[in-house]
């Protein structure tokens, strides 16, 4: 069996949507970058705190991470307090509930295909409830744990282990992801679970296995490997070709509403197919009517210590005193002394209004439509009230 499952969780939801997608990425070699590798190196440390407080000897591999800071400290610290909590709360429903760290979770038998398997980071199983929690370090994309395609993956591997143990008869899926102040959860019942296995994890694994099904695509595509050349995602956001972008004043708002649902995705793809055509270009394929030149850049200092000696023993001052970004102070005085000092200090101004799809979980902003209303509303209130 190889190290990588071949119909993984993590990429579920996406050979879910694209099945053929899954043979087409095996023809990419995987391209490691430093947000992966930080992603690693927290959820090692976010292992190692959770295996230290249930006890056990443990390794600190603090030393051995390349991206570790003072953020991702407090990042795991939360991370560990909350798994702990949950903990607690799944003792209440039995005198041994079992907390698995970094646990390997094969989901073979509901998939059809041997070697699908997970790493959950962590499950904790107690009598009537499965628990399974998972860190996301990313800041890019907030991640919602309702119907989590990869988090049930890992509950169905879950429940092949201990569902004989524990009676289990309720699955939560919960995503931790603190540098968004995201924590999701999604409560479903073990029938629901084993529903959609049958219905839609299954025959999707089996049509991605051997290749077949439609090629579609969505938000699904991004952590694609093939999504800079893939001609159904080109076909997709290519449609946006039709409208006449230099007459936007003559697009009635059905057409503007049909245009934002794929303005993001269009602009990734856009992204993606310069970064393919750069890389490729760099290794002498040559684009008709493009070049490759070098880019603007910034003068540095050769040697920064220098700099500053030579400029103080002319008799100036090198460095300027500048006072700390909020983060940079909360990591330099540690959170809680932070809140103690300058809690009191600190305020949020409101966000640069944004315009999202309906589905996102923050609440609307007051327009100026809904001003107007709301103003006509007090004055006919008043008018009644004479």
């Amino acid at each position: 069996m190889g190290k990588h499952s071949f119909l993984s969780a993590s990429a579920s939801h996406r050979w879910i949507n694209c099945p053929p997608s899954a043979r087409l990425c095996e023809e990419y070699a995987d391209r490691p970058s430093e947000y992966a590798q930080e992603g690693t190196d927290c959820h090692e440390l976010c292992a190692y705190k959770v295996e230290k407080a249930l006890g056990r000897r443990v390794k600190d591999p603090t030393e051995n991470l390349t991206y570790y800071s003072q953020e991702m400290e407090e990042c795991a610290e939360g991370y560990c307090a909350f798994v702990m909590e949950q903990a607690a709360e799944a003792g209440k429903l039995c005198a041994d509930p079992l907390v698995l760290v970094e646990q390997r979770l094969d989901y073979s038998r509901y998939v059809g295909i041997e070697g699908s398997f997970g790493t959950g980071d962590c499950v904790i199983v107690s009598d009537g409830l499965l628990h399974i929690i998972d860190y996301k370090h990313g800041l890019g994309v907030l991640v919602s744990a309702e119907k989590n395609s990869q988090l049930s993956c890992y509950a169905l591997g879950a429940l092949d282990l201990f569902d004989g143990i524990y009676d289990i008869a309720q699955v939560s899926l919960t995503i931790y992801q603190p540098r968004r102040e995201n924590v999701s959860t999604y409560t479903m019942s073990r029938e629901e679970l084993l529903a959609w296995a049958e219905t839609v994890l299954a025959p999707a694994a089996k049509l991605a296995y051997e290749g077949k099904g439609e090629f579609k695509a969505g938000d699904h595509c991004q952590f694609c490997k093939a999504k800079a050349t893939c001609r159904k995602r080109a076909e997709y956001n290519l449609e946006l070709a039709r409208y006449d972008f230099e007459m936007p004043a003559l697009l009635g708002d059905d057409e503007v509403a049909a245009i934002l649902t794929k303005a993001d995705e269009l602009v990734s793809w856009a992204g993606d197919i310069k970064d393919y055509a750069l890389q490729k270009a760099l290794s002498g394929t040559k684009f008709t009517g493009f070049k490759v030149v070098e880019g603007r850049s910034n003068r540095k200092y050769t040697d920064e210590a220098a700099v500053a000696k030579a400029v103080e023993d002319a008799g100036y001052e090198p460095y300027e005193k500048k006072l700390l970004g909020i983060t940079a102070m909360s990591q330099a005085l540690g959170r809680k002394k932070f809140e103690e000092l300058l809690g009191g200090l600190v305020y949020k101004p409101p966000g640069k209004p944004v315009l999202v799809p309906e589905s996102d979980k923050r609440p609307a902003m007051n327009t100026a439509i809904n001003d107007f209303k709301e103003n006509e509303e007090d004055n006919n209130y008043g008018k009644d009230r004479k």
